[in-house]
């Protein structure tokens, strides 16, 4: 069994990795009406590739969602994922499912300002009947 000091040092450098993991993972401002916000992509002296997903529900409002990974070892699948889970989890507090419009995501190279991000203009739906 370890001494007690040795497993304080084990315990304290595992929290300090998984916190510097997560916090290299990414960076994001709220989610606001896509309306009324500006996107994180407008006027960037890297412009992302822009991809429409489907067409909005008439009568719903759109949101916009973005994350950016704050170092250039954060993937965007990564990146990506995380947006749709902050879309997801959003909708769902309203009772609501997500249901995606536009996406607009950076292209490499991911260099120092053009780390991996992905921003998602987004609806919250009625849920679907099973």
């Amino acid at each position: 069994m370890k001494p007690a000091s040795s497993r304080r040092t084990s315990r304290a450098a595992a929290m300090l990795g998984a916190a510097v993991l997560l916090s290299s993972c990414a960076g994001a401002p709220p989610i606001q009406p896509a309306a009324t916000s500006r996107s994180h992509f407008e006027g960037d002296a890297y412009a992302g590739e822009t991809l429409t997903l489907d067409r909005p529900t008439p009568g719903e409002e759109s949101y916009r969602v973005f994350e950016a990974g704050r170092t250039g070892m954060v993937s965007l699948p990564s990146v990506r994922s995380a947006t749709q889970e902050k879309a997801g989890a959003y909708c769902k507090s309203k009772g609501r499912a997500m249901h995606g419009l536009v996406e607009t995501a950076a292209r490499p190279p991911f260099i120092e300002g053009n780390f991996a991000r992905v921003e998602l203009i987004f609806e919250c739906i009625a849920k679907r009947a099973p």
